[in-house]
């Protein structure tokens, strides 16, 4: 989906069980073998037992998480929204709907539109707000300048030459350093309309984000770097199937250059449960296929972030037949959550696509909306609060389940924490 700067500048494989504890809940391998580490340390007496006993854990661990590679961290599945206007309110909702991050694009031809000549005030300000709200901060860079433009239409060389292109990125890594948790280096290249007009490149994009990941590692080493996201279409006039361009990608070598996959997750219209071969492969489960060219390439032990996830309430022109209600809207982001929550653990984080109000009827962007033209929260804006605010106890629970399961792995050993008084004699006469 394409997006502009604002002008404002306002304040395959599930696992079945786990020691009893579900793949499809948060407590994910990691954090028990987390809890049962610190927990064990305590509790044995004897560095054989706990061996024997980190054994007994961290076999079973190897064995039945082989097959995905990948989990998420502790607290589950993050949900985050994309936001296209960095003004206050946005912000406030995005906190006030229960998200944890946010996306924000953070539009190249305006920071720097001309060469060296750089303007601040906007992702000054996305910085501050994400602050402000306790809002992990994901960036978008893309929007190049004109002046930064190959006028080479080459295969294999992209169309903004990647040493400007990551000297950009670097700029922008530094001056926010420790403050941006991810980078995502570009959006939906597999589209000449994302691609300055050039037909859509694997080689040549993957060539822009290996010197963009070199740049951004040197720059921020803490950051993540996220791969675009890309559009998810079966080709055409101007675009190239999304699986295809990531095969390719890998053949040119990008597994090495990203830390997790950008995708775009679009329900066309249809419901999450839709099947992965109904309606040409246009639906959520299309996720399924990128997963799966991942592991095909090596790419088990990466993990994905979905950056971009809805369902229209206003489709546009050509895109009308994938309209959906409000109440549909509502039901079908709710369910999506929940499926990916359940049984896709290599997705870490879900960003709703998007927190916008004031768009002209015309914008394909504004009927992915969770706000009304008004700027009235939609109904799925609090049917996803509501669910955010019910898993957040699930994971209370987790942590306990966790905990309980850590206790008995551990063993019965008391360790006594205070010792029976002693008499301490403090000199020959006492």
């Amino acid at each position: 989906m394409r997006v502009s700067w604002p002008s404002t500048n306002t304040i395959t494989n599930e696992r079945s069980a786990i020691l009893g504890i579900h793949a499809h809940r948060t407590c994910t391998h990691l954090w028990c073998l987390q809890v049962f580490v610190s927990h064990s340390w305590m509790a044995c007496s004897k560095i054989s037992n706990l061996i024997l006993r980190w054994a007994a854990l961290f076999l079973p661990l190897l064995l039945l998480g082989a097959g995905n590679g990948v989990g998420r961290p502790a607290g589950g599945l993050v949900p985050a929204v994309h936001i296209l206007t960095a003004d206050d309110r946005m912000y406030r909702l995005a906190a006030e709907g229960g998200y944890q991050r946010v996306v924000q694009v953070f539009p190249w031809r305006d920071i720097e539109p001309t060469a060296s000549e750089w303007h601040w005030q906007q992702p000054d300000f996305a910085v501050r707000a994400a602050d402000h709200y306790d809002l992990k901060l994901i960036v978008r860079l893309d929007h190049p300048p004109e002046w930064a433009l190959n006028s080479e239409n080459e295969s294999g060389v992209p169309p903004i030459d990647p040493e400007t292109y990551a000297s950009f990125i670097a700029t922008v890594a530094r001056r926010y350093r420790g403050q941006v948790q991810g980078y995502i280096i570009w959006n939906e290249p597999n589209l000449s309309r994302e691609w300055a007009g050039q037909p859509p490149d694997p080689a040549a994009y993957t060539a822009l984000l290996c010197r963009a990941y070199a740049a951004l590692k040197a720059a921020d080493p803490g950051a993540t770097v996220v791969s675009a996201g890309l559009a998810p279409t079966n080709g055409g006039d101007g675009a190239l199937d999304d699986r295809l361009f990531l095969r390719q990608m890998y053949e040119a070598g990008a597994g090495e250059c990203f830390d997790v996959l950008g995708a775009h997750a679009y329900g066309f219209g249809h419901p999450p449960d839709d099947p992965e071969e109904a309606h040409d492969g246009l639906n959520l489960a299309r996720l399924v296929d990128l997963r799966e060219i991942m592991a095909a390439h090596g790419g088990n032990a990466t993990p994905a972030w979905i950056t971009e996830l809805g369902w229209t309430t206003d489709g546009v022109g050509a895109h009308a037949w994938q309209t959906v209600s409000a109440k549909q809207q509502a039901d079908y982001l709710a369910q999506a959550w929940q499926h990916i929550r359940h049984t896709w653990p290599w997705v870490q984080v879900v960003t709703v696509w998007n927190l916008s109000q004031g768009l002209p009827s015309t914008d394909e962007m504004a009927g992915y909306s969770l706000l009304n033209e008004d700027g009235s929260p939609k109904p799925a804006y609090h049917a996803l609060a509501t669910l955010f605010a019910a898993n957040r106890d699930d994971e209370l629970e987790d942590w306990v389940e966790c905990r309980s399961a850590a206790t008995k792995l551990a063993g019965e050993t008391t360790v006594p924490i205070l010792a029976p008084d002693e008499v301490v004699h403090l000199g020959d006469n006492q």
